[in-house]
């Protein structure tokens, strides 16, 4: 069952990096709002038949409570932060950039729940910052390059990861007594209806949805929410079944290099040295950030 463990994860990374490739693509005719609501749905939907499939269980009110904050701030924020992002920097910057949210998560462990890493978790911290600093630094300074453009990039990414990171620290709590699946969907009814009530309060839903009279486009939003729900969270799910949680996480984390390459074939991109020096910098320093104290 290992090796069936081995693929899934390797594939739930690779499903992760060309989701952002295909939602950067959708994110040229749909706004980040748009995008938020449209997965949400079809998000809920797709896990809907999972969750059906695995049976239902009680949830403390408690636990639910949690994780509905942490679908407004991760989901309704926090995805929201993350299309707009992503439209500025591009899937493959993007993904390498994001990696840093392993950095964010374990700072907001040290001041939140205080949890102190071991030295070789620090220096994992100073390698994946070195692998986004190249990278940034090459997007940033490149001849080429818009540099306001790629700085808002910058700014509502790391919005975007301070959500991401906040959202996951309160769910962790309320995790201890509830299923992955279960706290997956609950974040995900919450960070839709909050992305709803929000468009309808700014009387802005129909112009969200509008991009979407398009049937085409119906269908190439719903081949990317199946690619990242199904491909990237189930069989996610499915390594962690599987593996160890270290060495689950840690296959996880190498969606840097699945981005590069695909980014290659798909968009036609020209990759440079210092992208994948970047990539392999920051794969490797969450790999040693998962792995934490084993190492040493």
């Amino acid at each position: 069952m290992e090796i069936i463990g081995i693929i899934a994860a390797l594939v739930s990374s690779a499903s992760w990096a060309l989701g952002s490739i295909l939602f950067n693509r959708i994110g040229k005719k749909v706004s980040p709002f748009g995008m938020t609501l449209t997965k949400g749905i079809i998000g809920i939907g797709l896990l809907a038949v999972l969750y059906v499939l695995k049976g239902f269980e009680p949830i403390p009110l408690n636990a639910a409570g949690m994780l509905f904050i942490s679908g407004i701030i991760g989901i309704t924020v926090g995805d929201t932060l993350f299309f707009a992002s992503l439209q500025y920097l591009g899937p493959k910057v993007q993904i390498i950039f994001f990696m840093m949210g392993q950095v964010i998560t374990a700072f907001l462990g040290i001041l939140i729940l205080r949890e102190v890493p071991f030295l070789s978790q620090w220096i994992g911290i100073f390698i994946t910052l070195v692998g986004v600093v190249i990278v940034l630094w090459n997007k940033l300074f490149n001849e080429s390059s818009d540099r306001k453009t790629n700085t808002r990039g910058i700014i509502f990414g790391l919005l975007a990861m301070c959500c991401f990171s906040t959202s996951m620290i309160i769910a962790k709590h309320a995790m201890i007594t509830v299923s992955a699946l279960s706290a997956v969907i609950i974040r995900m009814i919450a960070g839709t209806a909050g992305i709803f009530i929000y468009g309808l309060f700014t009387k802005q839903l129909i112009t969200w949805m509008n991009p979407f009279q398009d049937r085409k486009m119906i269908a190439f939003f719903f081949l990317s929410a199946c690619v990242v729900t199904y491909g990237g969270f189930f069989l996610g799910l499915v390594a962690l079944r599987n593996l160890d949680v270290v060495i689950a996480s840690t296959l996880g984390a190498t969606e840097p290099l699945f981005i590069l390459p695909l980014a290659f074939f798909i968009l036609k991109e020209r990759i440079t040295l210092l992208e994948v020096l970047g990539a392999i910098f920051t794969t490797c320093g969450i790999t040693i950030i998962v792995l934490g104290g084993a190492l040493f």
